[in-house]
């Protein structure tokens, strides 16, 4: 069986870094952000992954190619326009119809799906695929999936129980019996939703309200994503990113110096802190000096912060060209700051 991770997007939510950095190799808690999904398809023992690529893609099939090699098969699908997800699914046809079906999964949200039970859902029901629901967070903001005895009723609207839509699909291959003859398309409003409505096909749930679960979308649910993470690090419950290792409640980098403080903190590799690190996240090629105090910072790659200051809640970056001077960010110590 085959899987197809989406990772075409600018990750707009998540500058200035994503001007530079594409964000699905955000490094989160010692892992790139897509290796999370990476990884638990390996764990279920799917090694033949197809990737979308649009913004930076290079870096992205550099950083899969290094970090897999041996352990999975990767496809690159260049789009020099955002195809959508049924429009970048539809572009590598060849490359997933050959099996009875495939997984579909956001490149940006953590989580570890339950495959079997989608695998079960959909033969039994039948359907045209299976969606991994969950019941949402208390007063967050999502389009509801309306959900009845095991199947999708609506997005939006129907009947049964509102949940939202946990970012993995199984998928059957006859779904391409019904994707649109055009380069851009949605699979949820333009396959899902019509094909429900009409009773032609049906899309099946199944709910996991795991705990890891995170959508990565903006640095205020970053940090969140890894603080949890770490914490669930620091006790065992998941192994140290590689080349990592846990030193008292922070994951440091086995090539990261840090000779001053370092509390509930991620360092990564060949970064150096002498400063105060509480509560932060250093990304690879930081240089923190003696008496810099960050508390709930993210600190993006290649920073150097050589003169004492005091910075909380903020996310760190470069002052560079590429970052744009419209309000999002202020300039300060040589530096892009964000808040978040």
């Amino acid at each position: 069986m085959k899987a197809m991770i989406l990772a075409a997007g600018y990750g707009t939510r998540l500058r200035p870094v994503t001007y530079t950095t594409p964000k699905p190799i955000v490094p989160l808690c010692g892992r790139p952000l897509m290796a999370w999904a990476v990884e638990s398809l390996l764990a279920a023992g799917i090694r033949d992954i197809v990737v979308n690529l649009h913004h930076l893609p290079e870096a992205i099939e550099r950083c899969l190619r290094e970090a897999y090699a041996g352990e999975a098969r990767f496809e690159f699908s260049y789009e020099s326009e955002i195809l959508g997800t049924g429009g970048g699914v539809r572009r590598v046809r060849p490359l997933l119809e050959a099996d009875d079906e495939f997984f579909l999964v956001n490149g940006d949200t953590i989580q570890f799906p339950p495959y079997n039970a989608l695998r079960s859902v959909l033969r039994e029901s039948d359907a045209l695929a299976a969606l991994t629901l969950r019941h949402p967070p208390q007063g967050d903001r999502f389009t509801p999936v309306w959900f009845e005895q095991n199947l999708v009723t609506g997005f939006g609207n129907g009947t049964g129980e509102p949940l939202m839509f946990a970012g993995t699909h199984l998928i059957s291959r006859r779904i391409f019996d019904y994707l649109p003859d055009k380069e851009f398309s949605g699979i949820v409003d333009e396959v899902y939703q019509p094909l429900i409505e009409s009773g032609k096909e049906r899309v099946a749930g199944v709910v996991d309200d795991g705990l890891l679960w995170f959508d990565i979308g903006t640095p205020l649910r970053y940090m969140a994503a890894s603080r949890v993470l770490l914490a669930r690090t620091v006790d065992g419950t998941l192994a140290p990113s590689r080349g990592a290792h846990v030193a008292d409640d922070s994951l440091v980098h086995d090539t990261a110096s840090v000779r001053g403080k370092c509390t509930r903190s991620i360092v990564g590799a060949r970064s150096t802190s002498e400063g105060d690190l509480r509560d932060s996240v250093v990304w690879d090629d930081c240089r923190i000096a003696p008496g810099v105090v960050l508390e709930s910072c993210v600190v993006a790659h290649d920073v150097e912060i050589s003169t004492p200051v005091e910075l909380r809640n903020v996310l760190i970056c470069r002052d560079n060209a590429e970052i744009p001077r419209d309000g999002e960010c202020r300039f300060e110590h040589g530096l892009a700051l964000r808040d978040i």
